[in-house]
């Protein structure tokens, strides 16, 4: 199964999930069952998203909604001046656009918390098989935010004088009835296909890494090497800003870590003697290397 392919699935798991029995599984940024409604595309204003559409994506998943229709809605909600905004399923209008639809199903919701459809969003995005470990890291510190604003209990030293505002969110049809919500690493793993030690580590790397170094390294193959980030997550401050200057006067973007971390400016030490004799014996015939060792037994004869 394609890349491509396997985001089409995993936008299917997402709605299954939403389904499961919610005696099994409470997860907590789940909205709860809608009607959905058909509303024209149009109307659907798209802006401020998290990620750029994928046009492979959106070209692959045309193909399937041309085959078996549209098998899971996009959110939207509605703006006082008239139409909707977006709030999930930006890929599934841009397929719809493919196919020449002048309408898509939806659901409206306007009555979800717009931290609610944030996490929503982000666990989207965290679905998407093409996703690698810079965008996973910055994905992941994101949530983490937003679900400490729904839910501040549950961080480290968490305000209890602020359960005012969770009582709120809880009056607006939030997923909890307990009054104690799981940590962030806890509910995430429900949300997403990541275990918890996976979430703690990528969390790290997206809320410890300096944002100018963030901006510079997503321009670079580092970007794709969760060792290499996580090392950086784990430098000081003047560590990381050593690194920002060094990769903006980088010629051409390092492909690692180490590589970032060698000194451009910095002349390798000339070689000395014994480097050239060990050069020049790798090189000598066996014959020469005879010679060489009469002359060593004359040298220590003396």
């Amino acid at each position: 199964m394609s890349n491509i392919a396997s985001f089409n699935r995993s936008l299917e798991r997402i709605q299954e999930k939403q389904s499961r029995n919610r005696e099994q599984v409470e997860v907590p940024n789940a909205i709860r069952p809608r009607h959905s409604l058909g509303v024209p595309i149009a109307d659907i204003v798209v802006e401020g998203r998290l990620r750029a559409v994928d046009r492979a994506a959106a070209a692959h998943l045309a193909e399937s909604m041309d085959r078996q229709g549209q098998l899971v809605p996009i959110s939207v909600r509605t703006l006082d001046e008239g139409g909707f905004k977006l709030a999930a399923g930006a890929h599934r209008i841009a397929a719809a656009k493919l196919l020449g639809w002048v309408e898509i199903e939806a659901f409206l919701i306007d009555d979800v918390p717009e931290d609610e459809l944030v996490l929503h969003e982000i666990d989207e995005n965290l679905y998407r098989a093409e996703l690698d470990p810079f965008d996973r890291a910055r994905f992941l510190a994101m949530r983490k935010q937003v679900y400490q604003r729904l839910y501040p209990e549950t961080g480290h030293g968490g305000d209890r004088k602020s359960l005012a505002y969770r009582e709120n969110i809880k009056s607006q049809n939030s997923a909890f009835d307990s009054e104690t919500p799981p940590s962030f690493a806890e509910a995430t793993a429900l949300s997403t296909p990541f275990s918890p030690s996976t979430i703690k580590r990528a969390t790290r790397i997206g809320e410890s890494i300096i944002p100018e170094l963030q901006d510079a390294l997503a321009e670079t193959p580092i970007r794709k090497r969760e060792g290499d980030l996580y090392r950086i997550a784990g430098m000081d401050g003047d560590e990381q800003q050593r690194l920002l200057t060094r990769l903006r006067d980088a010629e051409e973007p390092p492909a690692s870590l180490s590589a970032l971390k060698k000194d451009p400016t910095s002349t390798p030490p000339r070689p000395g003697n014994v480097d050239r004799l060990k050069k020049l014996w790798t090189k000598s015939s066996e014959l020469e290397r005879t010679e060489f060792r009469e002359w060593l037994d004359l040298q220590g004869g003396e």
